[in-house]
């Protein structure tokens, strides 16, 4: 089997190991008819046996009943073997089935359908599941999933779908005979997406607890000209494109789920095994989309229940159902499918629809989201388009006498001009989804047309060359995939690009060691010392243990995932700095350099000296460092606040300007008499500050008042001159 039927074997095993006894005795009774009563293990491992024996799965498959054989074929059919239980009951009764739901239960007891049980942790691991009414009551059934094993998929093609001849129906239009058929190249999605890959690497896209994006990454999704851009041809348009995108690359694993947001993931495996491979994730991806659907376009959280995936399912069955070189009308394929899908049967539900009737949504899916994954081929006649599938949309359903053969597909290996502006024309004919992710992952798509551009820029090459690109791989996929040659422009930027990260070299983890001088980093080196130099004193070392510390005299160590430790100390003029160089790091003279100056020679005490002044914060001002920013430096490195002498230096300009007044000095005896003055009224107005204990300041223009209220207590003021 191949490693995808695998994966689903060992999903069986799982799920049949919880199992209650008898759930797991009545399955495997029905499946693989045990005439003993084996063990448990023994059961499960004869149940998944029958997976790879075609003889009894066909016998087990003629035995269902028709409404349960046409499910598991229309499963099969749609290429994706994992279902919500609420579109297979669609699917069901849109084929004339009074109890969707019995059909279902029918598969999960012949072991031909599973249910999608929720992983459990810790104690929880134990449970078991008794039935399956239990299981459907634990969620509704619009949330609840099934799967099929892919064997037994591929073992119920072919079988009859309970479908009627495709409403609509004519032969090829009549009028318009040699009229060109209209078939998309099947790029359209795989482009965009890629285009979105882009953005999302640049900056990720944020969800709200609900799952929905907030208003500004929805513009961006909206109104992006690469994701909302209208297809130049096709039939009809896709509504909300850009949100279609950005809910198929979440289905795919292009953009991943991470704390809240969507940041860009891999690209998918089948991108690189051609373009039907892509196109079948693509489709197989659909089922899945709660989001999006080609009724309101973009629709979190909206009504419970979505019939869009069985209703797109049931108009391409319908297509199939054409005879060779036959047509349809889209629209009369869409009102057969709302006409007897169960969630539109209802009149109401019909008039509730958010914003065109159900059938021309679904007419839409046909002319435009099928179109465009070169599902179905149109056709211009004189009342509209008529549509049928094309080869690729056949196969994609499993129809024909294809097998498992995709239809070939043109090659045309050189489809690239590179033009010296360092621009890329990409010719679409020649695009593959290989080329596509080759493309991307080192230029920047600037537009999607017959003929796409790209643009080289540094920041893409860069990212290619953090994927494990090169300049060789590079050049190579532009001269290989080249009209002409490569212009010489284009390779030296090319070429400088690379050198600049070749001269980036990233360390997990590492030790920094510095040196009193070069000579003695030199003479470490030449002692086998497995460093790597980075300055005249500076070496660093991959592996700790690499290091014989026996050979050196350490001065000091350093953790650099600890807090900064206090290391400066402030002289008493506020200005000048000592550093500990025991206790400090390297990153303390970068950060010094930025709003102080080193002194030429050291201190009194031999220790490294820096001072502030008014040049070096005006500068470290003008680049962007606030008092704010010094604070926290202080007290991180200093464990003191800003002195006054900084503070003056730096935001001094910014406070009032000071000004100078003549001003008299008034001496008193005592302190007590100097409070006297300023507590009693009539000297108090008189009195501008006070200086200190006893000494008053007093504006010339309030002398001889004071003199008299002194006077009038029997004080005498003497005046002392000024010395010269």
């Amino acid at each position: 089997m191949s490693p995808e039927a695998d994966h689903w074997t060992e999903r069986v095993r799982q799920t049949l190991r919880r199992y209650e006894p008898g759930l797991l005795r009545q399955v495997a009774g029905n499946l693989c008819r045990p005439r003993n009563q084996w063990p448990v293990d023994e059961l499960i491992e004869r149940s998944i046996g029958i997976l790879t024996n075609p003889a009894v799965l066909d016998r087990r498959l003629k035995e269902l009943e028709p409404a349960s054989r046409r499910l598991l074929a229309m499963i099969a059919h749609s290429r994706q073997n994992v279902w919500r239980i609420g579109s297979l009951v669609e699917l069901t009764m849109a084929t004339g089935a009074g109890d969707g739901l019995a059909a279902v239960m029918s598969l999960l007891d012949a072991g031909l359908l599973y249910p999608g049980l929720p992983d459990l942790d810790g104690a929880r691991k134990t449970a078991r599941l008794k039935s399956f009414e239990q299981w459907l009551t634990v969620g509704e059934t619009g949330s609840t999933w099934a799967f099929a094993h892919p064997v037994v998929c591929a073992r119920a093609l072919g079988g009859d779908l309970g479908l009627p001849d495709c409403p609509g129906a004519s032969g090829p239009p009549s009028g318009v005979k040699g009229q060109a058929i209209h078939e998309a190249d099947g790029l359209e999605w795989p482009l965009r997406l890629s285009a979105l890959w882009q953005q999302v690497s640049t900056t990720s896209l944020r969800q709200t607890q609900q799952g929905d994006f907030f208003k500004r990454d929805l513009e961006r999704l909206r109104g992006d000209p690469l994701l909302a851009a209208v297809p130049g041809d096709g039939p009809s348009a896709v509504p909300d494109p850009g949100m279609l995108a950005a809910a198929l690359a979440v289905r795919i694993g292009l953009l991943k789920q991470l704390d809240g947001e969507l940041k860009a993931g891999g690209f998918p495996e089948a991108w690189y095994k051609g373009l039907p491979a892509a196109l079948l994730g693509l489709w197989s991806a659909l089922p899945h989309l709660d989001t999006w659907n080609t009724d309101a376009g973009h629709q979190p959280g909206g009504a419970p229940g979505n019939p869009f995936p069985s209703a797109y399912l049931l108009c391409l069955l319908l297509l199939g159902k054409l005879l060779e070189q036959g047509w349809a009308d889209p629209e009369q394929v869409a009102a057969w499918v709302r006409s007897n899908h169960p969630y539109w049967k209802s009149a109401a539900t019909c008039e509730n629809s958010d914003v065109d009737p159900p059938s021309a949504a679904l007419a839409r899916f046909l002319t435009g989201l099928a179109y465009s994954l070169r599902m179905v081929q149109a056709i211009k006649s004189e009342t509209g388009w008529l549509i049928r599938l094309s080869p690729h949309g056949r196969w994609l359903l499993g129809m024909g006498d294809m097998g498992d053969a995709p239809p070939a597909t043109p090659q045309f290996a050189q489809t690239l001009l590179v033009q010296p502006n360092l621009e890329i024309l990409a010719y679409r004919q020649g695009l593959t989804p290989d080329l596509i992710v080759k493309l991307s992952q080192f230029a920047a798509w600037k537009t999607l047309g017959a003929a796409c551009t790209l643009q080289l820029q540094p920041e893409s090459v860069y990212r290619a060359l953090e994927a494990g690109e090169s300049f060789e791989t590079i050049v190579q996929v532009l001269e290989g995939r080249g009209m002409k040659a490569t212009p010489t422009a284009v390779l030296e930027a090319l070429r400088t690009w690379s050198n600049k990260r070749d001269r980036i070299q990233v360390y997990p983890s590492a030790s920094l060691m510095e040196f009193a001088s070069a000579g003695d980093l030199q003479e470490a080196l030449s002692r086998g010392l497995p460093a790597v130099r980075l300055t005249d004193r500076l070496a660093v070392v991959a592996n700790e243990e690499d290091i014989d510390f026996r050979h050196f005299r350490m001065a000091g160590t350093r953790d650099y995932c600890l807090p900064p430790e206090p290391c400066v100390t402030v002289e008493a003029d506020g200005v000048t700095l000592n550093i500990d160089q025991l206790r400090s790091d390297l990153l303390l003279e970068t950060e010094l350099q930025r709003f102080a100056e080193s002194v030429p020679h050291s201190g009194s005490n031999g220790k490294l000296q820096y001072r502030l002044t008014p040049s070096s914060l005006a500068a470290a001002r003008q680049a962007g460092t606030s008092l704010e920013n010094l604070a926290i430096w202080y007290m991180q490195r200093c464990g003191q606040e800003v002195p006054p002498a900084v503070y003056l230096l730096l935001a001094g300009a910014d406070a009032p300007s000071p000004r100078l007044e003549r001003h008299m000095v008034l001496s008193v005896a005592t302190p007590v008499l100097a409070d006297g003055l300023l507590q009693w009224p009539e000297t108090r107005r008189l009195i501008h500050a006070r200086l200190g204990p006893t000494a008053l300041s007093v504006a010339e223009d309030n002398v001889e008042p004071l003199r008299e209220r002194l006077r009038g207590l029997g004080i005498e003021a003497a005046t002392t001159s000024p010395q010269r």
